[in-house]
């Protein structure tokens, strides 16, 4: 146990923020970041600053707040807690405060059924990128990424040329929100797009795959609003990056049934998240939604 008198929890977060930087990619360390700059702002409404401070009672105090004050759903208070408990679990392990026990009850979860995209649904986006998108190709490459491959917009835009490999027909996902790389198969209407979007636009191996007008990476907001534009030039109001990896999930499960291999393709660090498509897919079947139905080359 370190010898310390007194230490303010809010100088202790950037040390471990930084111990999780050469590990973690940058959307989780946003989280970290964001969910614990929260809680450091409640800890100081609190009066409590010292480290020596933190409770199973402060934490159980948090807990109403983040629902009681701040509004937020259960399902965002347990996101949050996920950050504070590795905090916690970092202040015991690095020896700043004694090992205790505690164990906040969080609100039950509940979770919208979000349903996904219809094939019907999918054939209007598909379309109205072909009008409407300045770059049509390259566009439709992003949707189809997402949607046939449930990447995520992170995993697209790092996507390089080297990392499509046409000849075995394999994707190679490297720039994850965990750091672990995966590999993909690639549909058939997906390899099509790339044999075309690579001969019309060549470049080194190590480029990036997808580029902006100007032929710099795509950035974050540069796809938004592609999906923004996309919202409003067709009728699927509901329509978001996140959707279409959310399309896939459910379609893969309502097919094949295999949550360890959703787990791979998707690219989750546990189960905990891959479960939830379990339900959504049982619930699809029995009321015979009609789900956008993924290519066959999945497992």
């Amino acid at each position: 146990m370190r010898m310390v008198i007194f230490m303010k929890v809010a100088d202790l977060v950037p040390a471990y923020i930084d111990s999780k930087i050469s590990y973690c990619a940058a959307p989780s360390i946003v989280y970290y970041r964001d969910a614990l700059a929260l809680f450091v702002m409640y800890l100081d409404s609190a009066a409590v600053h010292d480290v020596q401070q933190l409770t199973p009672a402060v934490l159980r105090d948090y807990a109403f707040y983040l629902r009681d004050s701040r509004g937020i759903k259960a399902t965002s208070i347990h996101t949050y807690f996920r950050a504070v408990n590795a905090f916690i679990r970092w202040l015991i392990d690095e020896g700043y405060i004694k090992e205790f026990r505690y164990r906040v009850k969080l609100p039950r979860q509940n979770p919208e059924l979000v349903l996904p995209l219809t094939g019907d649904e999918v054939q209007e986006l598909c379309a109205a990128i072909m009008e409407f998108s300045m770059f049509p190709l390259r566009d439709m490459i992003i949707f189809r990424l997402m949607l046939d491959c449930g990447c995520r917009s992170s995993e697209v835009r790092h996507l390089r040329r080297c990392d499509a490999d046409l000849k075995n027909r394999i994707l190679k996902i490297k720039d994850t929100k965990f750091n672990k790389s995966r590999l993909l198969p690639m549909p058939e209407v997906l390899f099509t797009l790339l044999q075309l979007y690579i001969s019309e636009h060549p470049g080194t191996a190590a480029g990036f795959l997808l580029e902006s007008k100007s032929g710099e990476p795509l950035t974050a907001n540069s796809v938004k609003q592609f999906f923004g534009k996309l919202k409003k030039r067709s009728r699927i109001r509901r329509v978001h990056a996140h959707l279409l990896r959310h399309t896939f999930a459910t379609s893969y499960m309502m097919q094949h049934n295999n949550i360890e291999y959703l787990r791979i393709y998707l690219g989750h660090e546990s189960y905990q998240v891959t479960q939830g498509y379990v339900h959504l897919a049982s619930q699809c079947l029995l009321t015979r939604y009609d789900v956008y139905p993924i290519d066959s080359c999945f497992l």
